[in-house]
């Protein structure tokens, strides 16, 4: 089950591993990854670890300013924040989004 959110509250789910969406349905987790669109922008390693990839323009990533927004929203929650280019190669950050 899915629990339906505003923005500001989808990252807090991620952080505690609980499924949750945006009412529009562009931000959302499964409770271990974090998509903005379907774009991952979060994992949850497994250990425990929450790593936040920074798709915003000081990145030199930016994709989009509203998923500039979701990356910033989550900022506090992620315990490691990283540059994309940084894993773009791990299988653990190609999955495709759950939803």
């Amino acid at each position: 089950m899915t629990i339906r959110t505003t923005n500001p509250e989808v990252p807090r789910f991620w952080a505690n591993g609980i499924a949750a969406r945006s009412g529009n349905g562009q931000f959302s987790t499964n409770g271990e990854s974090l998509f903005s669109y379907s774009q991952l922008i979060g994992r949850t390693l497994n250990d425990g670890t929450k790593v936040l990839l920074d798709y915003t323009a000081p990145s030199g990533h930016l994709i989009s300013v509203t998923t500039s927004v979701h990356v910033n929203r989550a900022k506090p929650h992620a315990d490691l924040v990283v540059n994309p280019s940084v894993v773009q190669n791990l299988e653990i950050f190609q999955e495709p989004p759950p939803f």
